[in-house]
């Protein structure tokens, strides 16, 4: 019996030896790296250990976890405010993550001007998700799919002074020579003391996607000077964002350029986004405005409170024209008619040196709205060609106006 006693003790032993083994390597195996210290003066010491990074966290804190972070892997961020000074330090391939369903803060606005964090391939593969950025911009150049995902991006100070045409560069997220990038699900907000600018796709930029964000609330945080600029390369995309601007901007022209501004594109689609209020109808408004590109297709938007510009202008160069170029089923909601092209669909060129062709303009809902293209330059035969033309339009109480030779038909 005792015999039997001391072997089952053994056994116990062995088993629960082999069980502690198998835990030890199964949470090294979880972590990959070894767990280090931060220590500040002053302050708790904080563990940096399963890419976490915890509430009351100093900026260095911060960027100790990402150092400690490898490519393909993700750092989590508790709930709370982070007071951010300067720059939050990534690494190619390490994404920055919300770990519950409240947004971190990291709040930037102590600062008496907007913080500009300025990446490179150091954010290639990146992605930021569920965080909150008080006036923080992002600067990014020449990475490669970088994503900002389920962010909140508001408080934003603008440059005491500045206007639409000195201050260009106050947009949340400016993402130049990119490819792949993507913008997805964020919230972008601008107050009454610092109207500003969302997301800038510059030049350079191929593949990126701006698709279901919102911009602005219609109200206290609506103060846009413009939505989304898009001056890309090639390939952009741009779909299903909600846009509510303030129109108490309206009355400011100096404030105001354009809703969805671009030009300079080579390959661009600009679908089913939607502005709940808009922006003037006049040369500083537009709720879309888009010139000098080609491959163009504006479809299925609703828009409120103005329409839709199409320019072709001599001051750029590299694109003196505008060519296939499809404005199809969008619906333009007008509050009164008028007959110039602010209301509804306008096309003008000023350029003499090149020409439109192929511009295609089918399908659309503007009741009280107008399709314009009446200026002396345009070159009839080449707005139809390749399937140009303006068809079976819905203008109601609104009106056509085309110059000569532009085949129209089935317009109601």
């Amino acid at each position: 019996m005792k015999k039997k006693n001391y072997l089952f003790a053994l056994l116990t032993m062995g088993v629960a030896l082999f069980a502690a083994s198998c835990k030890k390597q199964e949470v090294t195996s979880s972590q990959q790296v070894a767990a280090t210290t931060v220590a500040t003066p002053g302050l708790q010491t904080f563990t940096v250990a399963n890419h976490t990074i915890d509430s009351g966290m100093t900026l260095s804190q911060i960027n100790a976890v990402i150092a400690g972070a490898s490519a393909g892997q993700t750092v989590l961020v508790h709930s709370g405010t982070y007071n951010i000074t300067g720059k939050i330090v990534m690494k190619a391939g390490v994404s920055l993550a919300k770990l519950s369903s409240t947004n971190p803060i990291f709040d930037a606005s102590a600062l008496s001007s907007q913080l500009n964090l300025a990446y490179s391939t150091d954010v290639s593969n990146c992605t930021f998700s569920g965080i909150t950025f008080w006036n923080i911009k992002f600067t990014v150049t020449s990475s490669v799919k970088t994503a900002f995902k389920y962010c909140i991006f508001d408080y934003g100070k603008r440059k005491a002074n500045t206007n639409k045409t000195n201050n260009l560069s106050d947009a949340y997220i400016n993402l130049n020579s990119t490819d792949s990038s993507l913008v997805y699900n964020c919230v972008f907000c601008h107050r009454s003391t610092d109207p500003g600018r969302g997301v800038w796709v510059a030049a350079g930029c191929t593949n990126d996607i701006v698709r279901k964000n919102t911009f602005g609330n219609g109200g206290s945080t609506g103060y846009f000077v413009c939505a989304i600029n898009d001056n890309s390369q090639s390939n952009s995309i741009i779909d299903s964002n909600t846009i509510a601007r303030n129109t108490a901007l309206n009355s400011i022209d100096s404030l105001s350029d354009h809703g969805l501004y671009a030009h300079s594109f080579n390959g661009l689609v600009i679908s089913n986004n939607t502005f709940t209020s808009g922006w003037q109808t006049n040369d500083s408004g537009g709720d879309i405005k888009a010139r000098n590109g080609q491959y163009l297709t504006i479809s299925n938007n609703t828009l409120n409170d103005a329409g839709i510009l199409l320019y072709e202008y001599v001051n750029t160069p590299a694109f003196p024209y505008l060519k296939y170029v499809v404005v199809s089923n969008n619906t333009i909601n007008i509050s009164s008619p008028a007959s110039d092209m602010y209301h509804g669909i306008g096309y003008y060129r000023d350029n003499t040196t090149d020409s439109e062709y192929s511009i295609n303009i089918t399908g659309n809902s503007l009741p009280n709205g107008c399709i314009f293209a009446t200026s002396n330059n345009i070159v009839a035969a080449n707005f139809n060609a390749a399937g140009g033309g303006v068809y079976t339009n819905d203008t109601a109480t609104g009106y056509v106006l085309l110059r000569s030779g532009i085949t129209s038909s089935g317009n109601y």
